[in-house]
């Protein structure tokens, strides 16, 4: 599965590198498409690259299971020989012993370590790709969300700039008398309210581009230009039931996953601590020069402790108090699941419901109507007072417009977030 995700991270990348040479963007600028930035934050996402080092690690624990005891080999020789007075002597009339000792673990030790760690593995794993389902939620909403309030941007600086050239006529206009004093304050009250407006959307928009330059680690002195997806058809969340939604979760959610694994993870370590209670045996050979009953003695021992008072039962209650701990985390974790694909699911519902209630054409209609508002404002046609209500309207629905997009795509991208799976792709 590994090897899979990283062929495909790589061909997104190579078409992303190739895609940004061709297009011969700036240094300072980056424009991105969503599958661009996914493969970006695959390949150079710092803590989805360490969790990657975990999974290594927790491979290497397989292989220090697997491997048996050394075996201990001890040597001692007369340090001083009183016969022939000489020290450290290893001749014939000398005295030096040699032992040879293996430990032999019972009850089948040696293979309940071994799969302790491969379930270990299975956890690292099961962490990785939790972790990368939530990056890729996170990278997908402050894509979107950076997406739209740029385009939200763009608005309050025509908004404004137009709002200046008024001002500057009007103001050429007041010092001939043709204009009178209080409508320059209006506009000028008007100009620096947007103003206002703009510099709090300004700062949350760079927060946004920090958290996404920071997923993806682009240097914090690029502007990061994300592109809307192209207007097509979204997917109707309505052609979905709940329970369809629950079961791609419960097949796909790899926290839960691991909660399930921590269960077998834990019924693994109990049986292992029960089997250390059973004491190991150490078999031995030794070799006795000459100080044992005969000259050149050989022997074979056998070591094993009696168990008498330790029998592990320590660790054995904390085992089973943990493997029960862990089923009911994993009965919880169930329940929760529940609740964030239902709570996902109705949010979805109500903005494509929503979404569906406004009419196609209403915008550009109003964007028109603006246009020649601006015109008549101009020629004195409209007062004051309805130009300036009219732009309130039309900027509040532009930045709702923008909003709701922006709402719509995030709980797209929040239902793929709850069942682990991709099946909208906005």
């Amino acid at each position: 599965m590994m090897k899979r995700l990283s062929v495909w991270a790589l061909l997104i990348f190579y078409e992303w590198l190739t895609a940004g040479l061709a297009s011969g963007q700036s240094a300072d600028t980056l424009r991105l498409t969503l599958p661009q930035a996914t493969a970006m934050l695959l390949q150079q996402n710092i803590p989805l690259l360490a969790q990657r080092y975990n999974i290594d690690s927790a491979k290497a624990a397989v292989i220090t299971a697997r491997l048996y005891d050394n075996p201990q080999v001890s040597f001692e020789n007369a340090l001083y020989n009183h016969t022939t007075g000489k020290w450290l002597d290893p001749g014939y009339n000398s005295q030096n012993t040699l032992q040879l000792q293996q430990l032999i673990k019972l009850a089948g030790k040696r293979n309940k370590e071994i799969q302790l760690a491969r379930s270990g593995v299975k956890l690292s794993e099961y962490q990785f790709y939790d972790l990368l389902r939530t990056l890729r939620y996170e990278l997908a909403d402050n894509f979107y969300d950076l997406c739209y309030k740029q385009q939200s941007l763009q608005t309050y600086g025509s908004q404004i700039a137009f709002l200046k050239q008024v001002v500057k006529a009007f103001e050429q206009q007041q010092q001939l008398g043709h204009i009178a004093p209080k409508e320059i304050i209006r506009l000028k009250s008007l100009l620096y309210d947007l103003q206002h407006d703009e510099l709090q959307l300004r700062q949350a928009v760079q927060q946004t581009q920090s958290d996404l330059a920071l997923l993806i680690r682009v240097a914090p002195t690029v502007t990061i230009l994300p592109e809307a997806p192209a207007a097509l058809p979204l997917p109707k969340v309505a052609a979905y039931s709940f329970q369809a939604l629950l079961d791609t979760a419960t097949q796909n959610r790899f926290d839960l996953k691991m909660a399930g694994e921590n269960v077998h993870y834990n019924a693994l370590n109990l049986r292992l601590q029960k089997a250390m209670a059973v004491p190991d045996i150490q078999v031995g050979l030794s070799y006795d020069k000459q100080g044992n009953f005969e000259r050149n003695y050989n022997g074979l021992g056998i070591t094993m402790p009696l168990p008498l008072f330790n029998r592990n039962q320590g660790n054995i209650r904390t085992a089973k108090a943990t493997l029960e701990s862990s089923k009911l985390q994993l009965e919880g974790q169930q329940e929760q699941l529940a609740h964030e694909v239902m709570n996902s699911y109705r949010e979805a519902l109500q903005t494509e419901q929503m979404a569906g209630d406004i009419d196609p054409a209403f915008e550009q209609d109003y964007q028109r109507m603006m246009g020649e508002i601006e015109k008549n404002y101009r020629q004195h046609n409209i007062g004051l007072l309805e130009f300036i209500d009219l732009y309130d309207a039309y900027r509040s629905n532009v930045l709702k417009m923008n909003e709701l997009r922006y709402s719509r795509l995030s709980a797209l991208e929040k239902i793929n977030f709850t069942t682990g799976a991709q099946i909208f792709h906005p």
